[in-house]
């Protein structure tokens, strides 16, 4: 197993839950803040405005989240509802719409005077409406990646961290990885590598693509109409299709910091400017900022104050496919080879689920998840339902 960030850290307990022996190598010691699997706080929606063939995949994420949530030492999936503010034919409104009609999902379209009423800390526009989600909710990134590995470990796995993947090879006679310090052997070999996959799997080539992507935490000037359960996680829908989201603030469970991060976050999904892991500027930049800031003073004026504070910035990764879809399926010249990369910046939710298909792909060589359409076979024959 290459890579124990979201995908590799589920996959590395998807196979020790199963008695495999298995190894996890990463170039950092997990959680970290490298990569794209950090950030205190991440979306996780049913109603996937993304595609309807997600949905299925999404019912079982929920499922182990919850399992790995029970007996978790800290915060790793809340339940807060979610609302999301677009004109009718905006994605995030007539996608989501599309999913929960598809798979008779919870739901309610707002318009908005009843989105007002419910939630005037989220101003909303006369030609826009609100699809509000009940089941939406947020997830506690480096809470989960260290829960997930600290249960592969007391099931046996092992893992090597701040070790780097020089090379591998694979045969009928198996799997041949070279570190940094080692050399190791195995059956079958797992690579979650994230944004460092061009590197690791050539053959992708210039069919993937990293962005970088700024996400920002601004000191409220009304708190307490933040809060959940009074705020929901939102996302705001802009006229090229791409939508800033945010997260409700959450009271600590206990002492200490309260889970999700300090204030208001918010960022914006949408595919950023082109980087590398290794020449990423990791430090965000006061324009960006700014224009983070201008969007909270037009649509959500409770969440800043005027000049803004902004508490904490960080710096994370997208690693794009061109169709914005996922990658999972075996390599296409080595069938002991697993990638699950590429997530598009839309990735985390479905980690669970993807490392138990990935498990099942690495030991079985198929699997009874529906993820079929992730893979490289339907791309290259123009047979991609998603």
């Amino acid at each position: 197993m290459v890579g124990l960030g979201a995908a590799g850290s589920a996959t590395l307990l998807a196979l020790a839950s199963r008695g495999v022996r298995c190894i996890g190598i990463d170039r950092f010691d997990p959680p970290h803040n490298l990569g794209s699997s950090h950030g205190a706080s991440r979306l996780i929606r049913l109603c996937y405005f993304e595609h309807p063939d997600y949905v299925p995949l999404l019912r079982r994420s929920y499922e182990l989240w919850k399992e790995l949530q029970a007996g978790a030492g800290g915060p790793i999936f809340r339940e807060t509802g979610g609302l999301y503010i677009g004109t009718p034919e905006s994605p995030f409104v007539a996608g989501s719409l599309a999913s929960a009609r598809t798979h008779g999902l919870r739901h309610e379209l707002l318009e908005p005077r009843e989105s007002l009423a419910r939630y005037p800390q989220l101003p909303i526009h006369p030609d826009e409406v609100a699809f509000f989600e009940p089941t939406t909710g947020v997830l506690f990134p480096e809470n989960a990646v260290a829960e997930s590995l600290r249960r592969a470990r007391s099931l046996g796995a092992l893992t090597l961290v701040n070790e780097e993947v020089i090379s591998w090879e694979a045969g009928s006679g198996g799997i041949h990885v070279r570190s940094s310090t080692r050399s190791l052997r195995g059956r079958s070999l797992v690579i979650c590598a994230g944004a460092w996959m061009p590197w690791l799997v050539p053959e992708l080539g210039s069919a993937l693509s990293v962005t970088r992507q700024v996400l920002a935490w601004f000191r409220p000037r009304d708190p307490q109409a933040l809060y959940s359960p009074r705020m929901p996680a939102w996302a705001i829908s802009r006229p090229d299709g791409s939508a800033h989201y945010g997260f409700p603030m959450l009271a600590p469970e206990s002492a200490g910091p309260a889970p999700g991060g300090p204030g208001f976050k918010v960022a914006l999904h949408k595919a950023g400017e082109p980087a590398t892991p290794l020449t990423l500027d990791r430090a965000a930049r006061p324009a960006e900022l700014e224009e983070l800031a201008q969007f909270l003073r037009e649509r959500i004026p409770a969440a800043i104050h005027d000049p803004a504070e902004v508490l904490h910035s960080a710096v994370c990764m997208y690693t794009n496919t061109a169709d914005g879809h996922f990658l999972l399926d075996r390599h296409p010249k080595h069938a002991n080879v697993v990638v699950v990369s590429a997530c598009s910046g839309h990735g985390f939710k479905f980690a669970p689920v993807l490392g138990e298909a990935a498990a099942d792909l690495a030991t079985r060589g198929s699997t009874g998840l529906p993820v079929a359409f992730l893979g490289w076979r339907h791309r290259t024959q123009g047979d991609h339902r998603a």
